[in-house]
């Protein structure tokens, strides 16, 4: 199980075409992997209301969420080498 104490940050993709990539090259060679989505639109905690004031004029909406994807720190370097 990957929690915040063992994990280490593979990568950071801008689309989920490539996260689903990346996740079937991971379950391929059989690591462990956690992937979060997070919406870029919504307002940070520091800034609230943000979003409200601004909009999404301007922004392509095909770059609107991150994909971070996790791996155990001791899978790090195998995960590394299965991406390659």
């Amino acid at each position: 199980m990957l929690t915040i104490f063992n994990r280490k940050e593979l990568t950071i993709c801008q689309t989920q075409a490539r996260c689903q990539a990346v996740c079937a090259k991971l379950d391929a060679a059989g690591i462990e992997y956690q992937a979060r989505a997070r919406d870029r639109s919504s307002p940070s905690p520091l800034a609230a209301g943000a979003r409200e004031r601004s909009g999404t004029l301007g922004q392509n909406m095909a770059y609107n969420w991150t994909y971070t994807i996790y791996v155990r720190a001791a899978d790090l370097e195998k995960a590394r080498a299965a991406l390659r």
